[in-house]
């Protein structure tokens, strides 16, 4: 192996921290590119849309009243579709039922649930009052014990004599106070945690409450919408079956349907655009793609790149041994896409006119280089290879 060749894969940590900074650069320059792709995909797209509508928005209605006139494979299209559109619908129509009755369970049993909390709450009301009541009574009951004590104790402690004679009784009711204060307290603290109580009671019951309303009134709007629908179904089951039908065929025709005159010409037209539409459609899904798998790699490339930059702070900050990470082949290999991925995507004037072009781009250097399985390998690997080149140091 050359020189060259164990350099790209054998490197000191800072060599590393400057290969990871060049990918992450790199996969930069990928975004950026792809997002000029994007900008020409949309502009063009929004103009071809514009026009598809205004020629669908003809030959539409002019299909739906005469389409029992056509006859050929075009008549076939329609029917067969119609009966495709009919059994959609049907289907619809048991669905919407089932989430309606569904959905109305549902709420009924939310509303239920409230309004049990709610006779909880009353229920719990009068034995929390009566606690109260008789806390409240027997910590006024050892303040008057305290206080009948203290009054005893201040009579026969009139005197010194008066003190000397009595000490017995008097340190008998000094006892007694001290009693009925402790008695007190508790009484106070305990009756402290049943106001408490009842506060976090009525605090949780009405947080439960205003989910439960929240939750009920997400599943009657639900239940609401499901039932116009239905019904509008129900009502105008083959109205909307036709006009599905031929939106359908109209939005996927691609092939001249042999129709004569200035509605065949148009068909023509409209099969082209169709084609044009579903090429940008593609392509816009394929820009998606790669934007979000370029952005995701990039930002793990540069939490990466940081972890190893604070391990090569470390080792100039207390002079550790110079140390080499062992990139794997693989690694090396999946990293050089994004070199590749950009050459190929630098032309945006050129690949906004060529969806299929762009899209068959991240089908080579994305969706197929950058796997699930691929990108957690890349990092773990990149990482194993860290660990590896500090390992000395232990």
């Amino acid at each position: 192996m050359s020189a060259k060749k164990q350099s790209v894969y054998r490197m000191s940590l800072g060599q590393f921290y400057r290969y990871l900074k060049d990918k992450g650069q790199e996969l930069k320059d990928c975004y950026k590119e792809i997002e000029e792709v994007q900008y020409q995909f949309n502009d063009i797209f929004k103009r071809e849309l514009a026009d598809w509508q205004a020629l669908f928005g003809k030959v539409f209605p002019v299909v739906l009243a005469g389409r029992h006139e056509y006859g050929g494979d075009f008549a076939d299209l329609i029917d067969r579709t119609e009966r495709e559109e009919l059994a959609r619908l049907r289907g619809e129509i048991v669905e919407l039922g089932r989430v309606v009755t569904s959905g109305r369970q549902e709420a009924d049993r939310l509303l239920a649930e409230a309004q049990a909390l709610t006779l909880a709450l009353r229920e719990a009301n009068p034995e929390i009052n009566d606690e109260e009541e008789r806390l409240k009574r027997r910590v006024k009951a050892y303040q008057d014990e305290y206080a009948d004590a203290y009054e005893k104790a201040e009579d026969l402690g009139g005197g010194f004599f008066c003190r000397l004679r009595h000490a017995g009784e008097i340190a008998k009711l000094k006892r007694q106070q001290r009693i009925s204060k402790s008695r007190q307290a508790a009484d106070l603290e305990h009756l402290r945690r049943v106001r408490q109580a009842w506060l976090d009671r009525v605090e949780e019951t009405s947080e439960q409450q205003s989910t439960l309303r929240t939750a009920w009134q997400t599943k009657t709007t639900e239940v609401s919408q499901a039932q116009s629908r239905l019904e509008q179904l129900r009502a105008n089951l083959d109205t909307l079956a036709e006009q599905a039908d031929i939106q359908r065929v109209l939005e996927e025709l691609d092939h001249d349907p042999g129709v004569e005159g200035d509605l065949g010409r148009q068909l023509v037209e409209l099969v082209q655009r169709n084609e044009t539409r579903h090429k940008y459609e593609l392509g816009l899904q394929a820009v998606a793609e790669a934007l979000g798998l370029t952005k995701g790699v990039g930002e793990g490339m540069q939490r990466f790149r940081k972890s190893v930059g604070k391990v090569l702070e470390e080792q100039r900050r207390y002079s550790l041994a110079e140390v080499r990470a062992p990139l794997s082949r693989r690694a090396a290999a999946l990293n050089q896409t994004w070199k590749a991925l950009l050459d190929k995507v630098r032309d945006e004037k050129y690949l906004g006119k060529h969806p299929m072009a762009f899209a068959e781009i991240v089908r080579v250097y994305v969706t197929e280089r950058l796997t699930d399985e691929n990108i957690q390998y890349l990092f773990e690997s990149m990482g194993e290879s860290l660990n590896q080149a500090t390992a000395a140091w232990n």
